[in-house]
This record gives structure tokens, C-alpha cells and sequence, in this order.
């Protein structure tokens, strides 16, 4: 009886710091988390400060700031500075032609990558390995060394100073094919042989199997390939004459290169322009780092 006695009275004792380890752990884990939490925090002020000054400064007069600081009352609130903006340059048709280019170039850049894709991972033919590598190294090609082949060509075409000779030198482009070639070749083989025993040709294949099933990672490219249209300064620049046929970003540039221009419109300006990125991001986050990060785990 006292040994029975004696062992259920010491089953308590030996039972507690059982318990009590994960708890001491998940403290441990929290405590240590707590550096990294305070630097994305910092970070994430760090990257947010600028965009909000950015869009509060077009809101409100010039100098509100230095009146009031960061936060200035509505009574210096007023919509003039975006007024100004599209009135100094045509900056409303430049912002028609640059969501045309945006859409064009994105929807090209995605049917081109998504066949160049499906023909890189599930036929099989010789030479495959070395047309991949060749891909690959176009990475590694700078933009500003193929302008002038593509001036003229765009030239030769009759296609100077319109969004279709924007849109031409970029229809196809490596990073967009890596990332969705990575995609198609981590699903099963399996599934592109029952799809060909079905009685599926190559593109209903690609359109009612592989790109639903890589879902997204097809985001991530369309939002790689939608930003890249719509930042895009240089190549605009230089092939468009007229400023109504120009992107945003060219007539941004003009704004701030002006010497009568207030800052604050300046500042609507950008606002304007950077807006739809803001919203694209927004909108598409999940699917960026999922998307990026199995495609280059694979």
C-alpha cells in the first residue's frame, strides 16, 4: 500500500515539468521572434513612409507640410494639384495608352511564354536541355544592348511613335517562360498522358490542364509581366515622338523636369502614376511569394 502510495504521489512531480517544457518553449520561440517582428516592422514603415507621402503631399497645398507635419489638416485638402498634373502634359491619354500597352504586352508576353513552356517540359525532343539554356541566357542579356536592333526593326515595320512598337520588342521574354516552365515541369507526367489518351490536342491540353493546375504561379508571371509593361521608361522613350502616344512614365518625367511645376503636382503626378502598381500588388500578394518560391524550389 505505501509503495502504491508512494508512486501515485510522485506521478505529479514528474508529470509537471513535462508540461511545463512547451510552454517555456513557446516562450523561448516568441522571445526570439520578437527582433525579427521589430525589423519588418521597421522595414515595412521604411518602404510605406515614402508612398504615403507621396499620395497625402498631391492631396493636399503646397507647403502643408511644413506647416503642419506628416499629418496636415483638411482644410489644406484639395484636388488642384491633380488638376494641374493633367493639364501640364496630356496625362490622361498617357495613361489610356499605358494600360493599353500594359494589357497587350501582359496578354503576349503569357501566350508566348505559356507555349514556349508546355514545349520546354512535357514533349520530348531533341535539343530540349540546350533551348531551355538559350532561354536562360537571355537573363544575363542587358535591355540597353538590344535597343538598337529593335529600333530598327520597329522602324523597318512602319511602326514608330505607336503602342504596337512598344509592344513588339517585348512579346516574348525569358523570365516569364523560366518561371512557368518551372511550374508545368513540377506537376506529374501522368497527368499530360491522361490528358492525350483523352483525346486532348496539345493546346486544350495546356488550357484546360496545365495552367489550372499552376494557377499561381500564371499569376505571378501576369503580375511580373504587368509591371514590367507598366514601369517601362526607356524603350517608350525612345521609339515615341508625339507626347500623346508616350507612356506615363515618360510624361512623369517630363512633369519633373519642368521648371514651373509645383512640387505638390509633382507629387499628384506621381500619385497618379504609381496608383495601379499599388493596386496590382495589393491585390495580387498571395500569389507572388508562392508563386516565385516553387518556381525557383523546383
Amino acid at each position: 500500500m505505501s509503495a502504491v502510495g508512494t508512486v501515485t504521489r510522485t506521478e505529479p512531480s514528474r508529470s509537471r515539468p513535462a508540461q511545463s517544457r512547451p510552454r517555456s518553449r513557446r516562450r523561448r520561440l516568441r522571445a526570439a521572434d520578437l527582433p525579427r517582428l521589430l525589423a519588418l516592422v521597421v522595414l515595412a514603415l521604411l518602404i510605406a513612409f515614402p508612398i504615403y507621402l507621396t499620395f497625402v503631399s498631391g492631396f493636399f497645398r503646397t507647403g502643408a507640410f511644413v506647416r503642419s507635419g506628416l499629418f496636415p489638416p483638411p482644410a489644406d485638402f484639395t484636388l488642384d494639384n491633380f488638376t494641374a498634373a493633367l493639364t501640364a502634359i496630356p496625362l490622361g491619354q498617357q495613361y489610356l495608352t499605358s494600360i493599353v500597352v500594359m494589357v497587350l504586352q501582359t496578354l503576349g508576353q503569357l501566350v508566348t511564354s505559356a507555349l514556349a513552356a508546355y514545349a520546354l517540359v512535357f514533349p520530348k525532343w531533341r535539343g530540349r536541355g540546350i533551348a531551355f539554356a538559350l532561354v536562360i541566357a537571355t537573363l544575363a542579356i542587358p535591355g540597353e544592348s538590344l535597343v538598337v536592333p529593335n529600333y530598327q526593326l520597329v522602324s523597318s515595320l512602319g511602326l514608330r511613335d505607336t503602342v504596337f512598337g512598344i509592344i513588339i520588342p517585348y512579346l516574348a521574354f525569358g523570365y516569364p517562360i523560366f518561371l512557368l516552365r518551372q511550374a508545368f515541369a513540377s506537376l506529374p507526367r501522368e497527368i499530360w498522358e491522361a490528358s492525350r489518351l483523352d483525346g486532348c490536342g496539345d493546346l486544350r491540353t495546356l488550357l484546360l490542364v496545365v495552367l489550372p493546375a499552376c494557377r499561381s504561379q500564371v499569376t505571378t508571371a501576369i503580375m511580373w509581366s504587368a509591371l514590367f509593361a507598366w514601369n517601362g521608361f526607356f524603350w517608350p522613350l525612345l521609339i515615341t515622338d508625339s507626347p500623346v502616344n508616350r507612356t506615363v512614365q515618360v510624361g512623369l518625367s517630363q512633369l519633373v523636369s519642368s521648371e514651373s511645376t509645383a512640387p505638390a503636382t509633382i507629387f499628384a503626378g506621381t500619385a497618379l502614376v504609381l496608383l495601379p502598381t499599388v493596386i496590382l500588388v495589393i491585390v495580387s500578394q498571395r500569389f507572388l511569394l508562392s508563386g516565385m518560391s516553387r518556381g525557383v524550389l523546383r
